[in-house]
C-alpha cells in the first residue's frame, strides 16, 4: 500500500469513529445506572406487593435477586420473602425452591427456625408426605433428644414407638361413662386406632403450620387463661371447703323435698294412629285378646312393641317420662287407674294410646343415709358457688377496678 492510500484509509477510519461518537452524543442517553437502579427495582417490587399484585411483585423481586449485589444474609432473607409470597398464591413448588435457596445460601441464617416449618408445609401440600415426615422428625430430633422408653409397644409411627403405658394413661383420664364404652378388647382396639389417628392429624397440622394460625393461637390463649383461672379458684376455694356431717344433715332437712321420689307407675302401652283404631283395639282386648299379643301385632311404637308393650322405666306423676307430651291428661289417666287396669284411649302428640298399669309406687322421701352422697355433692356445689361469689367481691374490692354496667343498658358511662 502506497503512502497516499494509507493516509486515506486512516482518515476514513477516523471519520467513521467521529460520526459514531457524534451520534451517541447527539442522542445524549445517560448511563443505565442513572435511570434505573437496583434500588428502584426493589422499590417497584415493594409497591406491587403493597398493591396486592403478588405475582408481579415476585417477578420484580426475582429480577432484583439476580442482578443486585447482595451478601448471603440479604440473599437468604429476600429468598424467604419470595417463598412466602409464592405460598400466598398457592404455588408451593416454587415456594419450596425459594426456601431451599435461602437455606443453602446462608446455613446460619436467623430465619432458620422459620424456614424449616415452611419447607415441611410445602412438602406436605405438594404431596411429598414421606419427605415432609422425614423433615418433621429431623427437626424434632434437632430440638430435643427423646429418652427411649421401655415397655410394650402398642403402635409404631415411622420410627416412633407408641407404648401401651401412653394409651393406658390417656384411657385413665377418660370419664367413667366413656371408659365403660371402650373397656372391651374391641373397644380398646378402636381407641388405639383413634389415638394413633389423632397423633397423625396433629402431625399433619404441624406440617401445615396450623399451630401458627392467629385464630388458633387466640383460642389457645383463651383456653390457657381459663385453665389458670380455674386453678386459682380451685386453690382459693375448692380445696378449702370442708363438709361437716352436721352441716350436711341440716342441708338435707332444708331440701328434703328435692330428694323425694314422686309417685310413679310402670306401664305397658299400645300406640294407634286414629281414635277409631284405638277403640277397636280396646274392644278386642275386652273380647279376650291379650295386651301383649296386640302390642306386638298392631302397636306403632316399635320399641315397646318388641317388648310386648312394656315401657321399661318408671313414669313419674307430672313428668313427661314417656316423651309423648300432654302430661296433665296422661298423668290423670295413669294415676287414677288401678294396677292391672287398661285405660281408655288417650290422645297425645297426634296419636292415641292404650295403657295397662303394671306397678304403682307411692311418693317416697328417702332417709338421709340413702341420699347422703347426692346431698353431699349438692351441698358442696352450693358452698362452692357461695365462696366463689365472696372471692369475686373480695378481689374486685382489693384492686383498682371501676365498673360501668350502664354501657350494656344503652346508657353512657359517667
Amino acid at each position: 500500500m502506497n503512502k497516499t492510500a494509507f493516509i486515506l484509509s486512516l482518515l476514513s477510519i477516523c471519520l467513521a469513529l467521529g460520526v459514531t461518537l457524534f451520534g451517541l452524543n447527539a442522542i445524549k442517553q445517560p448511563p443505565v445506572s442513572d435511570t434505573w437502579t437496583h434500588e428502584h427495582q426493589r422499590i417497584l417490587a415493594g409497591k406491587l406487593k403493597s398493591s396486592g399484585l403478588t405475582l408481579e411483585a415476585i417477578k420484580e423481586y426475582e429480577n432484583y435477586l439476580k442482578t443486585a449485589s447482595l451478601d448471603k444474609k440479604q440473599f437468604a432473607n429476600l429468598s424467604y420473602v419470595i417463598g412466602k409470597m409464592y405460598m400466598e398464591e398457592g404455588k408451593y413448588e416454587k415456594a419450596l425452591s425459594q426456601f431451599y435457596r435461602a437455606e443453602i445460601s446462608d446455613p446460619d441464617t436467623d430465619l432458620k427456625t422459620e424456614i424449616g416449618p415452611k419447607i415441611i408445609n410445602c412438602l406436605e401440600r405438594t404431596g411429598k408426605y414421606n419427605a415432609a415426615e422425614f423433615a418433621l422428625n429431623k427437626r424434632a430430633a434437632g430440638q430435643e433428644e427423646k429418652k427411649e422408653k421401655v415397655g410394650q409397644v402398642a403402635a409404631i409411627i415411622g420410627d416412633e414407638k407408641i407404648y401401651a403405658e401412653d394409651i393406658n394413661a390417656s384411657f385413665d383420664e377418660m370419664p367413667e361413662w366413656l371408659k365403660k364404652q371402650v373397656s372391651t378388647k374391641e373397644g380398646k382396639m378402636e381407641y388405639l386406632k383413634k389415638y394413633v389417628a389423632d397423633e397423625l392429624f396433629f402431625r399433619k397440622g404441624i406440617k401445615l403450620e396450623y399451630d401458627k394460625s392467629p385464630e388458633l393461637r387466640k383460642r389457645l390463649a383463651k383456653a390457657e387463661k381459663e385453665l389458670i383461672v380455674n386453678k386459682v379458684v380451685e386453690e382459693e376455694i375448692k380445696d378449702k371447703i370442708k363438709v361437716e356431717e352436721d352441716d350436711l344433715k341440716n342441708f338435707f332437712e332444708a331440701h328434703k323435698k328435692k330428694y323425694a321420689q314422686k309417685e310413679a307407675v310402670k306401664v305397658s302401652l299400645i300406640k294407634a294412629g286414629m281414635k277409631e283404631i284405638a277403640e277397636k283395639i280396646a274392644e278386642e282386648l275386652k273380647s279376650g285378646k291379650t295386651f301383649e299379643a296386640m302390642a306386638e301385632e298392631v302397636s306403632l311404637d316399635k320399641q315397646t312393641a318388641g317388648n310386648k308393650g312394656e315401657f321399661k322405666s318408671w313414669v313419674r306423676k307430672g313428668e313427661d317420662d314417656l316423651g309423648i307430651g300432654n302430661v296433665d291428661k296422661v298423668s290423670k289417666v295413669l294415676f287414677s287407674a288401678k294396677k292391672g287396669q287398661i285405660t281408655s284411649p288417650v290422645e297425645a302428640d297426634g296419636y292415641y294410646y292404650l295403657f295397662r298399669v303394671e306397678e304403682k309406687r307411692p311418693e317416697y322421701v328417702p332417709s338421709f343415709e340413702e341420699v347422703k352422697e347426692r346431698a353431699g355433692n349438692d351441698y358442696f356445689r352450693q358452698k362452692l358457688k357461695s365462696n366463689y361469689q365472696s372471692l369475686l367481691e373480695q378481689i374486685l374490692k382489693s384492686s383498682e377496678v371501676k365498673l360501668f354496667p350502664e354501657v350494656f343498658e344503652g346508657g353512657s358511662a359517667q
